[in-house]
């Protein structure tokens, strides 16, 4: 068990980005609406655009664990909901939520420490109102840490724009 830094990604580490991203896709497909293939084939500028973003943008951002040697172990982020949105008050979704294997587990608390960093950006910086969150009905792991963490299903369903035979479940945070 390491010591973590977490914070929101700078523009200029787009290529750890890329490689954790490409690394969560590969290891758990269904936690998320991208194929491995088709972001591994995304050119640097794709990517340099989305670490500028989740840096930069007062909408969004993205936060990472980094480990001891620098490395980024996690990732976890939040974006405003579009205008239209059915919810009332200000809404953000959490996206992009991953943890290396190697770090994964209560005794690292990775995945606590990049919510609590989510959720207080969310409601201090970004003034959320509202924090949800879709996970696949199969990715169990996920859905039992989010119960743990203060989020509740809603009832809501969405497909899985991968597979539309498959669901994405709503959770809304009540912590």
């Amino acid at each position: 068990m390491g010591e973590y830094q977490v914070r929101r990604v700078h523009a200029d580490e787009w290529r750890a980005f890329r490689q954790i991203r490409l690394e969560a896709l590969s290891d758990t497909p269904i936690g998320f609406s991208e194929r491995y293939e088709d972001a591994r084939a995304k050119p640097d500028e794709v990517w340099r655009e989305r670490a500028r973003r989740s840096a930069e943008a007062p909408d969004s951002a993205l936060f990472a664990a980094f480990d001891e040697n620098g490395r980024i172990v996690g990732t976890a982020g939040a974006f405003t909901k579009p205008d239209g949105a059915l919810t009332a008050g200000r809404e953000l979704v959490v996206y992009g939520v991953y943890v290396t294997p190697a770090h994964r587990g209560p005794r690292f608390a990775v995945a606590p420490s990049l919510f609590d960093a989510v959720i207080r950006w969310a409601r201090e910086t970004a003034g959320a109102e509202v924090i949800t969150l879709s996970v696949h009905e199969r990715n169990e792991r996920a859905h039992a840490f989010y119960r743990r963490y203060g989020f509740v299903d809603t009832g809501a369903t969405t497909p899985y724009d991968l597979d539309e035979t498959a669901s994405l479940i709503e959770m809304r945070f009540e912590g």
